[in-house]
């Protein structure tokens, strides 16, 4: 296991879990959660299996670069790149319940690993 650079709480797999649905229970970037667990086959999860799923510390968003939106697809290819879900960038930008346009200057919040 993977744990010892991070404060986890340990989530055991049950029947008809997925990553994505426990990062969105947690609040954690997915990215984050199968760094933290490489060992992890996303295709086949078992029930009973344990993942580490880290604890963030606001404070942990300690850098952001600045992205002009240019459409859907390079949004989601910068939010892969850096790890972050929309949700934080929404989060970390104030936007909670506004839309994200082309041509919006938005933060992207780099997580301190």
């Amino acid at each position: 296991m993977n744990y010892s650079d991070y404060s986890c709480v340990i989530y055991n797999i049950k029947q008809g879990d997925t990553l994505y649905g426990i990062s969105r229970a947690y609040n954690v970037p997915l990215a984050l959660i199968l760094r933290v667990n490489p060992y992890v086959d996303i295709y086949n999860l078992q029930v009973g299996d344990e993942l580490c799923i880290p604890v963030i510390d606001p404070a942990a968003w300690s850098n952001a670069i600045t992205y002009v939106v240019e459409d859907e697809a390079s949004l989601q290819q910068v939010l892969d790149r850096y790890g972050v879900d929309l949700e934080d960038v929404l989060e970390f930008n104030n936007l909670n319940g506004t839309p994200i346009t082309p041509g919006m200057t938005i933060q992207i919040p780099i997580y301190d690993m």
